[in-house]
């Protein structure tokens, strides 16, 4: 009798241990953000001029980008493939008036991001859209506390290779917020982000160890060998 309790206990702990290391798999899933099909946007105005105020973008999964507009097809943009088209997220100030944007456009996009989610890494696309070379700092943040931050110096001039790949990750506490901010040279800035990855496929979902599936066999095995037992007892 007492080396059925120990296997049910057994089997308690199995089942518990194989939940938390499932539940670390399902929390960190990855997300993806392409302006085009998340979140949906269809025909936006092509120009700064004509997309009206700065938009808050907000996501269902628990996602906030706040300080610019979606865009599609913008004019004098390159042509990458890493940039999913034809939407991309931006923002711009021309003090010379080359550009016209709305004032509540801001210098720096942001994207806010639940605890809940669970990020580690982010990956994504940032173009340059100044016909001089431009030079941006991202920061990540848990809370108030920064992890991570990635320096893009010297992008080249719009409409040539202005554009660059960036990944900011943390190996401890989940980053709940990024911050994008432009060089600002005479108080200018012109600048896209895209496809913006959150826990990327190559990192996310956490895979489950073989030892585990080896685990789950043993105590199917000892449900078996109880079950077994159990129904002689009964005859």
């Amino acid at each position: 009798m007492k080396s059925f309790q120990l296997s049910k206990k057994c089997v308690s702990t199995g089942i518990l241990f194989s939940f938390l290391v499932l539940s670390e798999a399902v929390f960190s899933q990855s997300l993806s953000i392409d302006f085009e099909k998340n979140p949906k946007f269809v025909r936006p105005a092509k120009t700064f001029g004509r997309a009206g105020p700065a938009q808050t973008i907000k996501i269902d999964e628990g996602i906030t980008l706040k300080g610019g507009v979606v865009l599609g097809l913008p004019s004098f943009t390159p042509t990458t493939p890493f940039s999913s088209s034809p939407n991309l997220y931006g923002t711009a100030n021309h003090p010379s008036g080359r550009v016209i944007g709305h004032p509540s456009l801001d210098s720096k996009l942001s994207i806010e991001i639940t605890e809940t989610i669970g990020a580690t890494s982010i990956e994504g696309l940032l173009v340059n859209g100044l016909n001089r070379s431009g030079s941006y700092i991202i920061e990540a943040f848990s809370n108030e506390t920064l992890v991570d931050s990635v320096s893009l110096n010297n992008l080249a001039p719009n409409p040539t290779d202005s554009f660059a790949v960036f990944k900011i990750e943390t190996d401890s506490q989940p980053i709940t917020s990024i911050l994008f901010s432009p060089d600002l040279i005479d108080g200018e800035w012109d600048y896209f982000i895209d496809t913006i990855t959150i826990n990327s496929p190559s990192n996310n979902p956490v895979p489950i160890p073989a030892g585990i599936l080896l685990f789950m066999s043993g105590i199917l095995s000892l449900f078996s060998i109880k079950t077994k037992f159990q129904l002689r007892g009964q005859v």
